[in-house]
């Protein structure tokens, strides 16, 4: 690193860096290279992949694959850039993963109780990009992780990262038979684990011994991109520079131009100003690079005041990040830049989580969608009330950034199951894997609160989402306005008017080729109203957007029953646009009332063939590495010899046909699986209770339910096992 400055004097900060590099050397602290080994590989059995050192990379191979590793959900392609009514300027939106350290218990493959409920990302429809972030030299991103961000459309990278070790980057360059042999083994890795590219962030100033680093740096990234293939991707985070010096130029500068000309985009550093976003703009132009490929970062932590020095800041630089995070994707999106969010999880790690409404869920909701915040956030945060700041409520992260149409052109598929829901016995079950499609259900802004409870009363519908006591999303009315205590507005002819409340936002085929089915129960007490689905529909042809409402006849009080609907329009080149629920006449409908509970709403082709599928060969069988053995049972799945694959619906390159296979012991469902393995906990057998329980001769029942992509489900033989031949199972 040259301490020379671009004016030709002496770089002082660069020259104490040095001297602090001398003076106190990083301490060797932390486990030793065989401890570390030991807790890779008995997190590998959780289901986690990461690699420490150039060593374990380069040795890396299919063989140290498991099939539990893998992430089988494909990635769904959204069928358009943003849904059909967000006409204002909008930001691309990233999120770059790093909580707890990563690699979290709960992110594992088998589901946990948990007594406070971790992170998860309810907002995927705003995100585009998902970057699994930790401090290790190769992050592979849990399957559970994947599995959720493609079932939403969202692309999945892993992490490639060199902290300050100039010895060991030397080793990213070296190349072999006309490739980088890094690049070649990252290429493999994300293929064999199913996510979809790099995030490349080279902290650490290469070699004098390395002739041209920048020009093989830019040749690696090109090699990487060829291998990784066209459907993924390699984004760079703005660290080394052109100079070979780690200079963080917090925007598009010809000192990091030809990084982001190899890569498909720039991940900048936080420490961004409104001169910098202006620079960015002439240098994108001179050098062919669209905006939408210069990511922004903005760190969530910067707004906190309890932080060890240096501080940390970003846009803006008077309290933003944190609820302010809004704040900055705004100024991305007036600019056509694209944003990416760095540790998204602050809500949750530095908020308490303990209780069903913590504050961190309220501060994610702050956050994203300029909710109030709790009065007391009893933080650290000592100065003031940083997080309160004039600006949250105003610019939350949803009105800036970019929302995407839900499912693919011809396919949509969600039971609204939480990444955790509460348990029955007040605890959070996890499986973060599970996480369903979750509906556009938005907060009526707090100004037209205040305008429908001081103007005429006003019905409105509502969502709740899935609890431990409701298995659906509850649709419920209420009204707001003057004259609170009036039981019902049945005499009221205001009350005739219809109300509707969007549920999800699509753009599919409106040919007569698809069918929406909704299975749903009705309230028992919505008196004489109609209640039903509506579809909206548009199209090039005409500026006009055609609804249509498809009422519920006579629908049974608390009965479990399905509707399904032709997705068709007569107008050319129409588009289903928007799916939801409406009400109208209101008359004997309580003030709150339960009008009904979705439990699923599926969307695919009519024109399906009906495959029969099997699972069969179904056994318990050891799975072995250096430092345990585990038990786990296994099976397999068939089906006609003859069968083509449709591109009507998803498949698997595992699972084929299969979204995830359920799994039952003795009455009991212990998990999902979404590979042909399950890891067994002897607990696992503890949930044995009652002579109704299916057992022989101290042997319980076995079942596997394969769920198939476009619904319905294939169910193995029974398989009777002992706890004996199911111990020393995962712990």
């Amino acid at each position: 690193m040259s301490v020379i400055g671009s004016n030709g004097f002496p770089d002082w900060k660069k020259i104490g860096k040095k001297l602090r590099d001398i003076l106190n050397p990083p301490a060797e602290n932390g486990p030793s290279d065989e401890e570390r080994r030991a807790q890779r590989l008995q997190d590998g059995l959780k289901g986690f992949v990461y690699l420490d050192n150039f060593d374990e990379l380069e040795g890396w191979s299919l063989d140290d694959v498991d099939p539990i590793q893998i992430a089988n959900t494909p990635l769904l392609k959204r069928s358009a850039s943003s849904v059909h009514d967000q006409s204002w300027p909008t930001s691309s939106v990233l999120l770059c993963h790093d909580y707890g350290g990563g690699y979290q218990e709960y992110e594992g493959v088998r589901p946990h109780l948990l007594v406070e409920r971790p992170y998860s990302c309810k907002y995927l429809q705003y995100i585009d990009k998902f970057i699994y972030f930790s401090h290790k030299l190769v992050c592979v991103p849990p399957p559970a992780w994947t599995n959720t961000l493609h079932r939403n459309g969202v692309e999945s990278l892993g992490t490639f990262m060199i902290e300050s070790d100039k010895v060991s980057v030397a080793r990213m360059l070296e190349q072999e038979d006309g490739d980088f042999v890094v690049a070649k083994q990252l290429a493999v890795i994300a293929d064999a684990y199913g996510f979809d590219g790099w995030l490349l962030n080279i902290e650490a100033e290469f070699p004098l011994t390395v002739a041209d680093p920048i020009g093989k740096a830019t040749a690696f990234i090109r090699n990487l991109k060829r291998l990784l293939g066209t459907e993924r991707l390699v984004i760079w985070y703005d660290a080394v520079n052109t100079d070979n010096e780690v200079d963080y130029q917090n925007g598009l500068t010809e000192k990091n131009v030809p990084f982001a000309l190899a890569a498909d985009s720039l991940f900048t550093n936080y420490k961004w100003t409104q001169a910098k976003i202006d620079q960015a703009k002439i240098s994108s132009q001179w050098n062919g690079i669209l905006p939408s490929e210069v990511r922004f970062g903005v760190d969530v932590w910067a707004q906190n005041t309890d932080m060890p020095p240096p501080a940390r800041v970003t846009f803006p630089a008077k309290g933003g990040g944190g609820t302010n995070t809004g704040v900055a994707v705004r100024k991305l999106a007036e600019n056509d830049f694209s944003t990416a969010i760095f540790a998204p999880a602050w809500t949750h790690e530095h908020f308490s989580t303990a209780s069903h409404e913590s504050i961190a869920a309220s501060v994610e909701r702050s956050m994203w969608e300029g909710l109030s915040l709790p009065s007391d956030l009893h933080c650290e945060c000592t100065k003031g009330k940083p997080h309160h700041t004039l600006e949250y409520r105003s610019y939350p992260l949803v009105r800036s950034a970019r929302e995407y149409p839900v499912g693919s052109s011809v396919f949509f598929s969600t039971d609204f199951r939480p990444a955790i829901p509460l348990a029955d016995d007040g605890q959070y079950l996890s499986h973060l894997g599970s996480q369903a499609v979750q509906p556009h259900i938005l907060p009526v802004s707090a100004s037209d609160i205040e305008a429908m409870r001081s103007g005429p009363e006003t019905r409105i519908l509502y969502a709740e989402p899935p609890s431990a006591k409701t298995s659906g999303l509850t649709i419920r009315t209420k009204i707001l306005g003057h004259d609170d205590h009036a039981p019902n507005l049945g005499r009221d002819p205001a009350t005739k008017s219809l109300c509707r409340l969007c549920v999800f936002k699509v753009n599919m085929l409106a040919d007569g080729t698809l069918e929406a089915t909704f299975k749903f129960r009705a309230g028992s007490k919505r008196g004489q109203a109609l209640i039903g689905f509506y579809t909206i529909y548009a199209s090039q042809s005409s500026h006009e957007l055609e609804c249509k409402n498809n009422i519920i006849h006579y629908p049974s009080p608390d009965k479990v029953e399905h509707k399904t609907i032709n997705i068709s329009n007569d107008t050319p080149d129409s588009r289903l646009i928007e799916l939801g629920v409406f009400c109208e006449g209101h008359n004997g409908i309580a003030r709150h009332e339960k009008l009904l509970e979705i439990f699923d709403i599926t969307v695919k082709s009519k024109n399906l063939p009906k495959v029969r599928w099997i699972i069969d060969d179904l056994h318990v069988t050891s799975h072995s590495n250096p430092e345990t053995t585990q038990k786990r049972l296994k099976w397999r799945w068939t089906g006609p010899s003859d069968f083509v694959q449709s591109e009507l619906l998803p498949w698997s390159k595992t699972t084929g046909p299969f979204s995830h296979f359920v799994i039952s012991i003795a009455g009991a469902v212990v998990g999902e699986a979404y590979c042909h393995e399950f890891p067994l906990r002897d607990a696992d057998f503890d949930k044995v209770q009652g002579d109704k329980t299916p057992r022989k001769e101290g042997r319980v029942e076995v079942l596997i339910q394969g769920v198939l992509f476009g619904g319905g489900s294939v169910r193995s033989e029974a398989m009777m096992i002992s706890r004996e031949e199911g111990s020393l199972g995962y712990e």
